[in-house]
């Protein structure tokens, strides 16, 4: 966990779907709330509805409910990580995959930034990421 947004700061420079809506609303909403969570450290939001379960497996060595457990108590010992939507400039819907591209911010830096979401269990989770 610590290591998947040391690693979308260090890109950065550094809800959940509501009903009804399309997709594309969905996985932008999805995108806010991801960067919502993160700021105010809602691990329960940010570790069991906004990110895959392969996305937790991965950010955290953990496997299965280890990786959520350990997502909770890795976002809560963050300190200073701040990110800034400034805006949404795509976001791309093929089936249960989205890409979303979108400009971030952190302490000043603003990134072009490639998230990647999937559907998961019927909601638009955060898969992943990369630089833009």
């Amino acid at each position: 966990m610590v290591r998947a947004l040391t690693a979308l700061a260090a890109l950065f420079a550094i809800g959940l779907s509501a009903c009804g809506g399309s997709d594309k609303d969905k996985v932008d909403k999805t995108v806010r709330d991801f960067v919502t969570a993160t700021n105010s450290r809602d691990a329960k939001a940010f570790c069991d509805k906004l990110v895959s379960q392969q996305f937790l497996e991965e950010s955290t060595g953990a496997k299965g409910s280890k990786a959520r457990d350990a997502c909770h108590q890795q976002l809560r010992s963050l300190k200073s990580i701040k990110i800034k939507l400034e805006k949404i400039n795509s976001t791309k819907v093929q089936g249960d995959k989205a890409t979303v591209r979108a400009v971030l911010s952190t302490q000043g830096q603003k990134q072009d930034q490639v998230l990647r979401l999937r559907k998961e269990g019927g909601d638009w989770k955060l898969a992943g990421g990369a630089g833009g």
